[in-house]
């Protein structure tokens, strides 16, 4: 490479070059018009010297042209590497999500040869935990199999990287079956094991399909459709492709509505806490976790199920977990010792001032911070960056517990209790209604709560509903114990009439209206 990258410098050449064509012409034209003089001495002088600035300036300018052209060579090369690295991803050099919609929305004004587009949004299932279990390279080799695949199951079709762990495809499918067929193939591709530097790539993805026309050949409501559809795939537990529907239009009608609805009920106040008590392998109470309950004033008791997933899409969780915390606080700063176990979601806790409103809660209410368990689940913990793990740890600071919920359901657990600023562990009651099944089952869980001990944590067994899954529980070494067996979620006030009560939480509580 010459290193002539600045466009004047290249002008600046092109000059040189025609300065030395100008010369040589007029040295050639001089030599032809000078004719035999008087002074023959003085004729051969004069015609020798122009003779030699002709040839000094012929052989100038070819040099000048030959760079010259040399440099515009470059420039060309160089031009089109340029739009090939603009065109395409760096990783896994698939279209760039900007060239990807350019081009399809060009090849949606054609009509296709049979059928219709199919438009697949395509999400690699776990990156992040990918890359922080195993470092980022591990993370782009993944990514360049997921591409790899896509190129071989769906060939001549356009791909794009449309974001960090997602990617699209449009492809001409004969129709919506056809290409749902065609998605389900390229995830069982993607399912066989490939390897990276020794290791297993174990990978697994989650589709959202939209087909045009059928749908629309819009391509913004295409990519609208295949994201409703990636949705409801990730909603059904990942690994799947799910093909646009329009009741899932319907659908989200209903969750702006449920959004709409929660805000108010926020605002006015119409949201209710239950607790659900934590007891001793003993019986006695030890504490609760705070569970939220919406009572709608037209549609009655709202499950949590049906508007905490939808508020965690939207930025009401944070709303919703702030009252939830404060309300706690309120309710058991006069509980003498009890602990209080508060749900934290991901999105409080990516928030820069989840301390300062912590403190603040704290503070108005009088609620003594080492009472307070903040919970999070494994998910939560599973895609947790840096901040959130110096947030959990000035949290701590302040004298709050933390508590890794739903312990053993995650992708790599163990390594939380390491990374983690964490005090005890909720054992998943799927493992807890499986004690008793078989042998194996109760050395999962003894080896769970062996683990645990040795750090010097805390463990609480969810999901206890038997007596023998009580006794195998707290004999695996499992010290607190939470479930229907001691008690369903109920008001603060039965919460109070227990510790007025005192004595062992043996009778189940009557459910929470």
């Amino acid at each position: 490479m010459s290193g002539f990258r600045d466009p004047r410098a290249m002008m600046r050449i092109s000059h040189y070059s025609m300065v030395g064509w100008l010369l040589a012409i007029i040295g050639l034209s001089i030599l032809g018009l000078t004719g035999a003089g008087s002074d023959e001495i003085w004729h051969t002088q004069i015609m020798t010297a122009t003779a030699a600035v002709a040839v000094i300036a012929l052989f100038w300018a070819s040099r000048q042209h030959r760079l010259e052209t040399e440099l515009f060579r470059e420039k060309d090369v160089t031009d089109r590497q340029n739009a090939l690295i603009h065109e395409r991803d760096g990783v896994t050099r698939t279209l760039t999500r900007r060239v990807f919609i350019t081009r399809c929305g060009a090849q949606l004004k054609i009509a296709p040869a049979s059928g219709g587009y199919a438009l697949l949004l395509v999400d690699m299932d776990y990156l992040k935990q990918i890359n922080d279990a195993y470092g980022h390279d591990m993370g782009d080799a993944a990514l360049r199999h997921l591409a790899t695949v896509a190129g071989r199951i769906f060939p001549d079709s356009l791909i794009g990287r449309v974001g960090g762990d997602e990617f699209a495809l449009l492809t001409e499918c004969d129709s919506p079956e056809a290409a749902t067929r065609r998605a389900e193939s390229f995830l069982t591709a993607l399912d066989q094991t490939a390897y990276h530097a020794g290791r297993p790539l174990n990978l697994s993805a989650s589709i959202g399909i939209a087909f045009g026309p059928g749908d629309t050949a819009l391509f913004d409501e295409l990519m609208q459709y295949a994201d409703l559809a990636l949705y409801q795939s990730k909603r059904n537990g990942r690994a799947q492709a799910t093909l646009f529907e329009n009741e899932m239009l319907r659908d989200q009608k209903h969750i702006r509505y449920i959004e709409r609805e929660l805000r108010a009920a926020i605002l006015l106040n119409e949201l209710e806490l239950a607790y659900q008590p934590i007891v001793t392998a003993e019986g006695r109470l030890h504490g609760c976790e705070a569970l939220v309950r919406w009572r709608h004033p037209s549609r009655g008791i709202i499950p949590p199920v049906d508007f905490i997933p939808i508020a965690e899409q939207s930025l009401l969780i944070d709303l919703l977990g702030e009252w939830v915390f404060r309300r706690a606080c309120r309710d058991g700063v006069e509980a003498g010792s009890l602990f209080i176990g508060v749900n934290f979601s991901a999105s409080q806790l990516k928030r820069d001032d989840v301390v300062t409103m912590v403190e603040s809660v704290l503070a108005e209410t009088g609620m003594p911070a080492k009472r307070i368990v903040i919970e999070i689940t494994e998910s939560v913990a599973m895609n947790a960056n840096d901040g959130v793990i110096r947030r959990l740890a000035a949290l701590r600071a302040l004298g709050l517990r933390i508590s890794l919920d739903d312990f053993g359901t995650g992708y790599s657990g163990f390594s939380y209790l390491r990374a983690f600023p964490i005090d005890s562990i909720k054992i998943d009651r799927s493992f807890v209604i499986k004690l008793g099944d078989s042998e194996a089952d109760n050395v999962l869980i003894t080896a769970l709560a062996s683990v645990a001990n040795a750090m010097g944590l805390s463990i609480v067994a969810e999901g206890v509903e038997t007596a023998e899954q009580m006794l195998l529980a707290s004999t695996a070494g499992c010290k607190l114990l939470q479930g229907y067996y001691f008690a369903r979620p109920q008001p603060w006030s039965d919460i109070q009439a227990m510790l007025a009560r005192g004595g062992p939480v043996r009778i189940r509580a009557t459910e929470a209206a």
